[in-house]
């Protein structure tokens, strides 16, 4: 009888353990960030980006990675600013009543928009045109841009894979700030009477590029 309980026993055991093993096996794997990965996802750091690419060269591979990071950086820095600059924005027509329509005319905005001066522009198509010329401007100043973390995975079938992270420091945000400033890009006359209505100094920049940055990690983190 105590032969047959323990044979029970051993029984119920193994089932238990089949039965969990099929319930990890229906959850898949769980995935673990590379190295380069969590680095670009740290709270409290300059804007970083992330990018891994495969080659049967690493030197390739490598300059994939930089270039695809290179494009994620300039890409989220620019919406970072176009959101922050919409939102102010948004700020001055609540307490000014001004007018969701602009009207663009050669020299408005720093003659950076385009179009016929009979033609109302609103601003999310401002805006829209604003955050392409960002991305454009910080692509440039991060072009040389080397690499915070770097990792090369030998693979399987004889290629290589690269993982990449990249910074921007203080300097080339300062950098940014003043080139956006010169093209005109962060300061709007909403309701065109000449005068920028919003506009930010260098600390006001890049404090609301600290807290985009913030936010932006807050949400990576929390997929």
């Amino acid at each position: 009888m105590r032969k047959i309980l323990i044979s029970a026993v051993i029984v119920a055991a193994m089932l238990a353990a089949d039965i969990s093993a099929a319930q990890d096996s229906s959850r898949g794997v769980k995935r673990e960030k590379e190295e380069c990965e969590e680095l670009a996802l740290m709270a409290e750091s300059n804007p970083r980006a992330s990018a891994n690419a495969v080659s049967l060269s690493e030197a390739i591979a490598y300059k994939m990675a930089m270039t695809e990071a290179r494009a994620e950086l300039a890409a989220q820095i620019a919406a970072e600013i176009t959101g922050f600059v919409r939102h102010r924005i948004e700020q001055y027509q609540m307490t000014a009543g001004a007018n969701t329509d602009f009207t663009a005319s050669s020299d408005n905005l720093q003659g950076h928009v385009t179009g016929d001066v009979n033609k109302p522009r609103t601003i999310s198509a401002i805006l829209e045109a604003d955050s392409s010329a960002t991305v454009q401007r910080v692509s440039q100043i991060i072009a040389n841009t080397r690499p915070v973390c770097k990792n090369s995975y030998d693979r399987a079938d004889g290629s290589v894979q690269v993982y990449v992270c990249i910074e921007m420091g203080l300097p080339a945000q300062r950098q940014v700030y003043k080139q956006l400033k010169e093209d005109g890009l962060i300061d709007v006359d909403v309701d065109a009477d000449g005068t920028n209505d919003v506009d930010f100094a260098e600390k006001e920049f890049l404090l609301e590029l600290a807290k985009a940055r913030e936010e932006y990690n807050a949400r990576k983190n929390g997929e």
